[in-house]
C-alpha cells in the first residue's frame, strides 16, 4: 500500500510540475503534437484498441520487471508520464477547456491510471527488495516479482483491456458532448 501511495504522490506532483513548467504550450508545440498523433487518426477502432492495450500492457509489465533495477525504471515511468500529462493539460486548456480535457481522460483513466500506478508500485516493491539484496540484507526479490506478475495477470491486464476499449469506443462519445461545434 505504501508503494501505491508513493507512486500516486509522485504522479500527482509530476502532473503539477508539468502544468507549472509548461504553463502555455506554443502553437508550434501543439502543431507538433497533432502531427505526431496523425497516424493514429487513420487507424480503425480495432487497430487503435489493440495498439493502446499493447502499449499500456507492455509499459506496465516493464514497470514491474524493471523494478529489479533498484526501482529506478518504474520511478522514472510514473514521473515522466505524470509530467507529460501535466504539460498536455496545460497546453490544451486554452484551446479545449478543462471540460473536454477531463471528459477525454476520465472515462478510461479511472481504470487505466490506477493500474499504471499499481504496476509502478509493484515495480518499486521489487526495487526495494533488489536494494536489500545489493546491500546484503535478507531479500525477497523473486517472491515479490512473482507476486507482482500474478497481480499483473489477475488485475492489471484485464483492467487495461477494459480501459483501452473505453478509450477507443466510449471516451470519444463522452468528450464530444463537451466540444463546441
Amino acid at each position: 500500500m505504501r508503494y501505491f501511495l508513493l507512486a500516486t504522490a509522485l504522479f500527482a506532483l509530476s502532473i503539477a510540475l508539468g502544468m507549472r513548467v509548461s504553463p502555455v504550450a506554443s502553437a508550434e508545440t501543439l502543431k507538433r503534437l497533432e502531427e505526431m498523433f496523425q497516424p493514429f487518426a487513420s487507424m480503425g477502432p480495432v487497430q487503435l484498441f489493440v495498439l493502446i492495450f499493447l502499449n499500456n500492457a507492455s509499459k506496465s509489465l516493464g514497470a514491474i520487471l524493471l523494478g529489479v533495477l533498484l526501482g529506478l525504471p518504474p520511478l522514472f515511468f510514473v514521473i515522466f508520464n505524470g509530467f507529460i500529462i501535466g504539460a498536455l493539460i496545460s497546453g490544451l486548456k486554452a484551446s479545449l477547456g478543462y471540460g473536454v480535457i477531463i471528459a477525454s481522460l476520465a472515462p478510461h483513466g479511472v481504470l487505466e491510471i490506477p493500474m499504471l500506478l499499481l504496476a509502478t508500485a509493484l515495480g518499486l516493491s521489487v526495487g526495494k527488495e533488489s536494494l536489500n539484496r545489493m546491500v546484503g540484507r535478507k531479500s525477497q526479490v523473486k517472491s515479490r516479482l512473482l507476486s507482482g506478475l500474478r497481480v499483473y495477470i489477475k488485475w492489471v491486464l484485464p483492467c487495461l483491456l477494459v480501459a483501452a476499449a473505453i478509450e477507443v469506443f466510449i471516451t470519444p462519445i463522452i468528450a464530444s458532448f463537451f466540444t463546441t461545434p
